[in-house]
């Protein structure tokens, strides 16, 4: 038939175009032709619906590719940044505390002038003082708010070239009778172990004479170099630096300590024993040894006390007699 061949050869002609569907009225038309002349054709389903063919396409896949991370050059950029920041935040940091070693320096001593260290410093001079003292308590709000750290440290070290000869003659007031106290027991030590020495005291009869005589002339010495001392601690001002300091009380101490010491701590030797005679040695050896032969006797006389018969007592008969 005409229109299924034309449907049939538009698909194959044109596979892209639609098929083309018989208008109602055609199809009408061509039944009944068909039923008229007998021959009516049977089409299969297959034939029915045309065959669609498909095409593929390829649409071109555009990849992105993201980096992860630093590269070299940014991660060095990046640490450099890093350490410029910390370098920073240090300078501040020390800026700060500098700053505040100055102000804290300020009221410590601006209130101790009138305290404990009131005795250390003349009128005149701990007015003087204090009057720098204040002058810097208003420089730091002023003009030195923002100050580098050098500037600080240096405004320090000049309020402590007065402030650290207060503190030194308070220490050494306080120190000194403690150095004078141990250097007299010292000499008091030597001078009564000389005493008995006179006495001819047992605990020393092992020093020789020039050994006596060196501790004795030492000690003389020293109760001078005492006396010195403690006339100059006697006669010191206390708001001027010190005549004799508290490390040379020592060192003199010790000088004397490291002279008697050796003389004063000698032992006595040992007295050995003398030696025991050989007939003394051989008697205790008798002593010590066991008596075997006194043990032995009293064992070898007892199995003969047992061997022994007594006599058969007096009316004593024959065992085997009968009697009436």
């Amino acid at each position: 038939m005409e229109t299924e061949e034309t449907a049939e050869n538009g698909v194959a002609d044109t596979p892209d175009a639609p098929p083309t569907e018989p208008s109602p009225e055609k199809m009408d038309k061509a039944d009944t032709d068909d039923k008229m002349n007998g021959t009516e054709e049977i089409i299969p389903e297959e034939k029915k619906k045309p065959k669609m063919k498909t095409k593929t396409v390829q649409d071109p896949l555009e990849v992105t590719t993201t980096k992860v991370g630093f590269s070299n050059k940014e991660l060095l950029e990046s640490v450099e940044k890093e350490n410029s920041m910390v370098s920073a935040d240090k300078l501040i940091k020390d800026r700060l505390v500098a700053k505040n070693a100055v102000e804290e320096y300020v009221y410590e001593m601006r209130d101790k002038l009138y305290g404990r260290y009131e005795k250390y410093l003349s009128e005149s001079d701990r007015e003087e003082y204090m009057a720098t003292l204040s002058g810097t308590e208003n420089w730091l709000y002023e003009e030195g708010e923002n100050c580098q750290k050098q500037v600080y440290i240096s405004k320090l070290s000049d309020l402590k070239k007065v402030g650290d000869k207060v503190i030194m003659r308070h220490e050494e007031t306080e120190g000194r009778q403690g150095a004078l106290n141990l250097l007299g027991t010292s000499l008091v030590q030597v001078r009564k172990m000389l005493e008995l020495i006179s006495n001819k005291d047992e605990k020393y009869d092992h020093l020789t004479e020039e050994e006596v005589k060196k501790l004795s002339e030492k000690d003389l010495e020293f109760q001078g170099v005492f006396h010195d001392v403690c006339n100059k601690a006697s006669s010191q001002v206390l708001h001027e630096d010190p005549n004799i300091t508290v490390a040379q009380i020592n060192t003199r101490r010790k000088e004397f300590e490291d002279f008697c010491s050796p003389i004063v701590n000698k032992p006595k030797p040992k007295v050995e024993p003398p030696p025991q005679p050989e007939e003394k040695k051989e008697e205790e050896k008798k002593e010590e040894a066991p008596m075997e032969s006194s043990e032995a006797a009293p064992d070898a006389e007892t199995p003969a006390a047992d061997n022994q018969t007594s006599p058969p007592a007096e009316g004593d008969g024959n065992p085997s007699m009968e009697l009436d």
